[in-house]
């Protein structure tokens, strides 16, 4: 029988991906918008190739996992293109990163993290505000990058509905994060850690800090620093670098694993084993014959 805390790891877990689904049905909503009745999707696909793209961001980064995702649901929706299922996580990002900001502001509103975690939020906007205008200068000459910008503006169809994207997209969104905030007070609670509502809003905005780094095991380290020296001031008790560090470095690690299993377990899934199979045995045989 499992003991107290192996229970509350689990259960940190569970809610875990329960919380990837969550954000995987938003994307759900986004995509079928992005589509109208043209295509046919599949909610579980769209789960698939998003808890799928969850397992890779755990090594790489979110960018990493979102290549996954656009490539594992471009195989099951032959009437889209990659161009506009990205434009389609671009949509359903807008959602998740207003919910973390909010929460990172409140960190820096109270002296938890250094306000130049804001001016560093600035600097992304200002490289992706250049990336568009690039963007949109080249397309004005070259027809191949239009098609992609017509593609990429087609995936983003939510953001153009904001009443539908309230409705089909930021119930989920919400519900993901609220989620999330209940697996990590699972985890705090497995590492013997004081658990408020204070202590995992913190812990949340210190993992939206370390998703700034785009090396995954990198961020653990800037989680941890942030973790370091708000966390005792969050609680008002002495709590141990190596507390806070076992609790970083497990909890990543716990996450890395089963998001790394269930993500090369999905991807099997959609590979042509069998066509492979076939291939193979004709290429052994084609050996045989020339021997």
């Amino acid at each position: 029988m499992l003991d107290l805390v192996n229970a509350w790891m689990v259960g940190g877990v569970l809610l875990h991906l329960a919380g990837q689904l969550a954000r995987g049905r938003a994307w759900h909503a986004v995509v079928c918008m992005a589509h109208g009745g043209d295509v046919t999707v599949r909610r579980r696909d769209v789960l698939r190739a998003w808890v799928a793209g969850a397992g890779v961001t755990g090594i790489v980064s979110a960018r990493g996992g979102d290549v996954v995702r656009v490539l594992m649901l471009r195989r099951r929706l032959p009437g889209t293109t990659c161009a506009t299922l990205a434009g389609t996580l671009a949509a359903e990002t807008v959602a998740e990163t207003a919910c973390g900001a909010i929460v990172v502001g409140w960190a820096i509103s109270a002296g938890l993290m250094p306000a130049t975690g804001g001016s560093g939020l600035l600097a992304a906007l200002g490289a992706v505000t250049a990336i568009v205008v690039i963007g949109i200068a080249c397309t004005r000459r070259w027809e191949r990058l239009r098609r992609l910008r017509d593609e990429a503006w087609q995936g983003l169809a939510a953001l153009r509905r904001p009443g539908a994207y309230a409705r089909r997209v930021l119930p989920w969104e919400l519900l993901g994060r609220a989620v999330r905030l209940a697996s990590l007070a699972c985890f705090l609670v497995a590492f013997g850690l004081p658990v408020t509502p204070a202590t995992v809003a913190l812990v949340m905005a210190a993992q939206a800090g370390g998703r700034l780094v785009p090396f995954g095991p990198a961020g653990a380290g800037v989680s941890l620093a942030i973790l370091a020296v708000a966390f005792g001031t969050v609680t008002g008790e002495a709590v141990t670098l190596d507390s806070l560090a076992a609790f970083v470095v497990g909890t990543s690690a716990v996450l890395t694993v089963v998001g790394l299993a269930l993500s090369a377990a999905l991807i099997l899934q959609t590979l042509p084993l069998p066509a492979l199979r076939r291939a193979l045995a004709a290429r052994n045989a084609e050996a045989g014959a020339a021997v």
